[in-house]
């Protein structure tokens, strides 16, 4: 296994805080093209439309096509009235045992952590990741240092109900106030064990982390913190997730931010009431620079919980260059990928983590990433 150093010479003024932005003006909810809604029709907060949940009550003002995960879909524009009316609450038993967890993970939506459930009957080893892949974001970690008491809460709970040997928090070992922070809370709890990892890149996916920790994979489970601290709010404070926590970022900000905001608001709006750039001529990556991918129009984007990063990266004239045949595309990728014969014949490869190392450490600046992801004509073959 391979792990790398990503050195980065940009200026990041990085904000160990959490911001609430919890009262937006409007919200958007994506919606499929048969169905049909009046204007200024009452929409109830904690109201689902297919998979996705209302986070404020309000009327329909309005129809908007928004970017999400890469499609543009129609949506529903609702005008908050700030009263933040339900038609009725949620209800939840306590959980006790495996079986009552998986329904209470499905009755939320935690689809990802049902499968992961669902697919292994015992697990040996809990760990709660909290690496922060890409180096100027600190979200994760953030979490962890400001919603600590509810996060081992959690943990206390997962460990009683899937009975796991060992429980490590993990994070990257840097110099800052909040490591320490973390590193003196969870020394006063036996069963957690915190463990500082080297600060290198690809250790968020969980295989490299396994084998950077040589644990098993198969009966490990691995969350983040920023699950931990959802199952929080769903399991043990029975709400609704109308909230997420994303992380604006990048050199062209003052300074970076983290906020805690409502599911659906727009980053326009978010922007608006917590951007301070140092230049206008700025580009816009969605969930990081490597592993993320770019938008050209900001209010074409509202916050949906597979956002967790937006980078304003500062604007920089870079032109491709023809291949120099190096091979520096084929040493890098973790899977083994022939990124140059994805790159000659223009096809995609299943196999692909989409982490960006390939386009990192090219230098004829050529945009391999997005041509070794594409889905059009991938296969798996090297």
């Amino acid at each position: 296994m391979n792990l790398y150093k990503i050195d980065d010479q940009r200026i990041i003024n990085l904000s160990n805080h959490i911001y609430d932005y919890l009262s937006p003006n409007k919200i958007y909810i994506p919606i499929k093209k048969r169905m049909t809604f009046k204007k200024n029709t009452y929409i109830y907060k904690n109201t689902y439309y297919d998979e996705y949940l209302t986070s404020i009550s309000g009327t329909i003002s309005g129809y908007k096509k928004i970017l999400l995960q890469k499609k543009y879909l129609p949506a529903l524009e609702i005008t908050n009235d700030f009263k933040e009316n339900m038609a009725s609450k949620l209800k939840t038993k306590k959980i006790t045992n495996r079986e009552e967890l998986i329904r209470a993970l499905k009755d939320n939506h935690f689809n990802s952590i049902v499968e992961k459930l669902l697919a292994q009957e015992h697990f040996t080893n809990l760990i709660i990741s909290s690496i922060d892949e890409e180096k100027y974001n600190v979200r994760e970690l953030t979490i962890l240092k400001e919603y600590y008491e509810e996060i081992i809460e959690t943990i206390e709970l997962l460990q009683k109900i899937l009975k796991v040997s060992s429980t490590l928090i993990v994070a990257k070992n840097t110099s800052s106030e909040s490591i320490k922070k973390v590193k003196s809370i969870l020394g006063t709890y036996p069963s957690i064990e915190f463990v500082l990892t080297a600060d290198k890149y690809l250790l968020s996916y969980p295989d490299f982390l396994c084998e950077y920790l040589n644990i098993f994979p198969n009966d490990t489970l691995i969350l983040k913190t920023s699950e931990v601290y959802d199952l929080y709010l769903a399991l043990i404070k029975k709400r609704c997730l109308d909230t997420l926590i994303v992380a604006l970022t990048g050199d062209a900000l003052k300074k970076s931010k983290i906020i805690r905001t409502k599911v659906g608001v727009s980053l326009e709006e978010l922007v608006n009431n917590y951007g301070e750039f140092i230049t206008n001529d700025y580009e816009i990556y969605l969930n990081g620079y490597l592993k993320g991918w770019k938008v050209n129009k900001i209010e074409d984007i509202i916050m949906t919980p597979d956002i967790d990063t937006v980078v304003f990266n500062v604007k920089k004239d870079v032109e491709e260059e023809k291949c120099i045949n190096c091979g520096a595309c084929l040493k890098v990728c973790p899977m083994h990928i022939n990124v140059k014969l994805c790159y000659l014949k223009n096809v995609g490869n299943s196999k692909c983590l989409g982490c960006g190392l390939c386009s990192y450490i090219c230098p004829a600046k050529l945009s391999l990433k997005e041509i070794v992801m594409s889905e059009e004509n991938a296969s798996k073959n090297d």
